[in-house]
């Protein structure tokens, strides 16, 4: 029984093994598309050029034509059908905030399978040992699986915070560019454009980028600021998105409002810096008492110590 039960179990953790080589596959295959077509369109680009669209389907490949969205409407109906409808959109929305291109379905099947695969490894680790409690047997794999369930979210959620910060700590410099190509004659339009343009890869590239392709498909530059605070949920945008609004309500001009909050945004940097400041007294104490005080005790107190220890005892 015990032979029969080790057989499945190694059975069962080959294929899950087949498998996963088989997802990474695949996605290392769709990593070398994306960055490829991300330097053809880089290259297109400066051409002001757009990629031919096939006039036949036939012409694009059978893989992708057919293939592919096959295995991609599985897998959604997968997804669907573990995920509901709430946990995907709130799934969705930490994607983009973390600035991930994956779909809710695709992170989903990854999520489970990486669970799968530690499940599996649980299950092997658990029947190595024969003489763990049966208790261990069990808890040992649903540990493990959990484990990888968790970590994805975790990752997610982390990745989304360090994306946040990274565009925060940009925000000073795309305000001042703005306010500058403004004050200079520019419209907002062409202001973001050049912001774009001359701003470093990263967060506030993208999403400006992204701001700037809303306002070109027909939204108001107080809707894609909207949005724009909407998916970062940075205070700082949300009240830039504020004020922009306002002064499309009212008819006063952009610079006033660019100028109020790169002032605003410094103003309140400084803040933080000085509060930072003022917190690090407190936090030196932990690592003096546990590490610098000891040392300095023992190289005052040490001599006197030992020369009482031969006083008293010859």
């Amino acid at each position: 029984m015990r032979m029969n039960t080790l057989l499945w179990l190694n059975v069962g953790i080959a294929v899950l093994l087949a498998l996963s080589v088989v997802l990474f596959r695949l996605w290392v295959q769709d990593l070398k598309v994306l960055n490829r077509q991300r330097m053809l369109a880089g290259r297109l680009h400066s051409y002001q050029l757009t990629r031919r669209v096939p006039a036949d389907e036939l012409e694009t490949p059978f893989v992708q034509r057919v293939i592919v969205p096959n295995i991609s409407r599985v897998f959604a109906a997968i997804s669907r059908v573990l995920t509901p409808q709430k946990v995907r959109t709130e799934l969705a929305r930490r994607l983009r905030q973390a600035g991930s291109k994956l779909s809710p379905e695709v992170f989903s099947l990854y999520r489970l399978a990486l669970a799968g695969l530690l499940l599996a490894l649980g299950l092997y680790v658990a029947a190595i040992d024969h003489n763990a409690p049966k208790w261990q047997h069990l808890a040992i794999p649903l540990g493990m699986g959990i484990l990888g369930y968790v970590f994805m979210g975790v990752r997610v959620n982390t990745q989304a915070q360090n994306r946040l910060k990274a565009l925060e700590h940009a925000l000073p410099e795309v305000f001042d560019l703005l306010s500058v190509s403004v004050e200079a004659g520019l419209a907002f339009d062409g202001a973001l454009r050049k912001l774009v343009s001359n701003i470093d890869n990263g967060p506030a590239k993208d999403e400006f980028g992204r701001v700037m392709s809303d306002m070109q498909l027909g939204m108001t530059r107080a809707e894609a600021l909207a949005a724009l605070a909407e998916r970062t949920k940075s205070r700082e945008l949300k009240r830039f998105a504020g004020l922009v609004a306002q002064s499309d309500r009212t008819g006063s001009g952009i610079a006033g409002a660019l100028r109020v909050q790169a002032r605003d945004i410094k103003e309140a940097r400084a803040a933080q810096a000085r509060e930072k400041a003022a917190l690090i007294p407190i936090k030196i104490i932990f690592p003096m008492v546990l590490f610098i005080f000891p040392a300095i005790f023992l190289t005052i107190l040490g001599p006197a110590m030992l020369s009482i220890i031969h006083v008293f005892h010859g």
